[in-house]
């Protein structure tokens, strides 16, 4: 019994002091809101009495009005003074321009913060206007307009200070852009709230996995920004989406699913978020309403229109995928993807197709229906987006590539040579096993493509040459790499001995200048007697030719 009459006397004690706290919390802001409103009237007096000056002396009352609230310690009264005097008078005075900066940096610091890897702290302008005395405000209104009392849409984020000021006009906006004063302070303009945010989910996403607690620390303030300051229902879910996935990243999968049930309210056909939603599901036990939830989506994508499936992949379709693999329903994944691959048409689908085959190749599906949809998007001659193509595939359809390249290989041949650079790059994409292996194939192709050159088309001694040159720079092993300007070598030597004074200009030009550059300007000395050779056949009628030759 006595041991009760302690605890509750203890209990009684602290409810006490708890009581007491508040009054004393309540008292000090019915004191701080009675010298606010005091300083208030006393700054609205002076303002009121501003009216009937020049221009010159109305600057400096404003100035001197201002100074008044700061020596009285109402620095975001000083401010709001200060800023309504900048949209009386404009930014043609440097004593206001630098005053309104001085008063800026002044309220800014107040909510400096010290810690430079959080997100910065928020001024709302918003906020600070709606605290200055009525009294004062409507003085305000006078001298500025409603533009002196109200905030604007810009915001400005002050790197040293750790701080953004949020609600700033167009007119402050351009003072900070063209007229800092004194010391240059670091800031970065941004155009509005929704940039901002973008901004702060943007660092979210730069983090690794490993900063989990900073990247949902900067989704917390870019969300908090967002519904501050009223941002758009898309904006919002973006927010939100962006938090699912952080939290489901942290197993934390009932907030996860809580998370993407608000964004799915906002917006209802976000296959993001009931993708996130079904494996948040899956992963807390709940399988029947997770399996439900897949069902429904892989509906959703097959019902999507062409124009909005290549928005939609990703993310979505990839959890989607998982989840089916996960659940052994693989026929049903293998379904959905060759469905959405029987849209493929064309090279502008190129990103679908390649999106498509990094989920066959990432959950082991059968890829029958790649390999036979892969030559039908390749063109003939290929082009730039063809070779993209298969570069990105080599990884995942090897074979298939294969067999293409030597299609194109077999078209290649005396003056048909355009594409053999672009091959050979392709060919060193190809999984071939040992390392080197891959250059070696190139080499063999090149070597062959060398034998079938001729002076009479110099144009495919240059590009074989030049291919050859771009192995002699690569990583690959020693025993391969040595092989390259041997090749070289001995294809000028036979291209010199083939030089007659029946070939052009062009042809007699040719080797002298790629053997410049193949060997870096210092050729080895048989390649130059044979050019020697073959000039010293030349007839005296060739002597243009000659002259062509000496050039180098």
């Amino acid at each position: 019994p006595g041991r009760g009459s302690l605890q509750r006397e203890a209990c009684m004690a602290s409810q006490a002091g708890k009581k007491s706290g508040k009054r004393k919390e309540a008292q000090a802001r019915r004191e701080t809101q009675a010298a606010a409103e005091e300083d208030g009237e006393a700054l609205a007096e002076r303002v009121a009495a501003l009216a009937g000056d020049n221009q010159t002396d109305a600057v400096d009352a404003c100035c001197g009005v201002a100074d008044e609230g700061f020596r009285r310690g109402a620095h975001e009264l000083a401010f709001a003074v200060i800023r309504a005097s900048l949209h009386k008078h404009g930014l043609e005075n440097d004593k206001l321009c630098r005053r309104y900066f001085f008063l800026l940096d002044t309220v800014v610091k107040a909510r400096m913060s010290a810690k430079k890897k959080e997100p910065p702290k928020m001024l709302y302008l918003r906020e600070m206007l709606s605290r200055v005395p009525e009294v004062l405000s409507g003085q305000l209104a006078l001298l500025g307009g409603v533009d002196g009392v109200k905030a604007g849409e810009r915001c400005v984020l002050m790197k040293e200070r750790g701080v953004m000021v949020i609600g700033l006009s167009l007119l402050e906006w351009r003072l900070l852009l063209e007229k800092q004063a004194g010391p240059k302070m670091e800031m970065q303009m941004i155009s509005g709230v929704e940039e901002a945010v973008v901004r702060g989910l943007s660092q979210s996403e730069g983090m690794s996995d490993a900063q989990a607690e900073i990247k949902l620390s900067w989704n917390a303030w870019a969300l908090k920004l967002c519904e501050a300051e009223e941002g758009t229902p898309q904006l919002r879910g973006k927010c939100l989406l962006q938090r699912t996935v952080l939290l489901l990243a942290q197993n934390s999968f009932q907030k996860a699913i809580e998370s993407s049930g608000e964004v799915m309210r906002i917006q209802p056909a976000n296959k993001h978020a009931a993708a996130l939603n079904a494996t948040a599901l899956h992963k807390i036990g709940r399988k029947k309403e997770a399996a439900s939830a897949v069902t429904e989506l892989i509906g959703a994508f097959q019902r999507s229109e062409d124009q909005h499936v290549q928005d939609e992949l990703g993310a979505p379709l990839e959890l989607v995928v998982s989840l089916l693999v996960e659940m052994h329903r693989t026929k049903e994944a293998l379904r959905l993807l060759s469905q959405l691959l029987s849209r493929v048409t064309g090279p502008h689908h190129h990103p679908l197709f390649f999106e498509l085959a990094r989920l066959y190749a990432k959950h082991g599906l059968n890829k029958d229906a790649l390999v036979l949809k892969l030559p039908q998007l390749c063109t003939r001659p290929p082009d730039r987006r063809t070779w993209d193509l298969l570069k990105s595939m080599a990884e995942y359809t090897p074979a298939a590539v294969e067999q293409l390249l030597q299609s194109y290989i077999d078209e290649a041949g005396p003056g048909r040579f355009t594409h053999v650079p672009q091959i050979t790059e392709v060919m060193c994409k190809l999984p071939f096993g040992a390392h080197g292996s891959a250059a070696n194939k190139a080499l063999k192709l090149l070597q062959r493509c060398a034998s079938q050159v001729a002076p009479d088309r110099p144009e495919d001694l240059k590009i074989i040459v030049e291919d050859l040159r771009a192995f002699m720079s690569s990583n690959i092993p020693p025993t391969v790499s040595e092989q390259f300007p041997r090749t070289i070598e001995s294809l000028l030597l036979a291209y010199c001995e083939a030089l007659t004074a029946q070939h052009t200009a062009d042809a007699w030009e040719m080797p002298g200048d790629l053997m410049k550059r193949a060997f870096n300007g210092q050729p080895p000395v048989v390649l130059l007697e044979q050019l020697q050779r073959s000039c010293l056949r030349l007839p005296l009628t060739s002597e243009k030719t000659l002259w062509v030759v000496f050039r180098h």
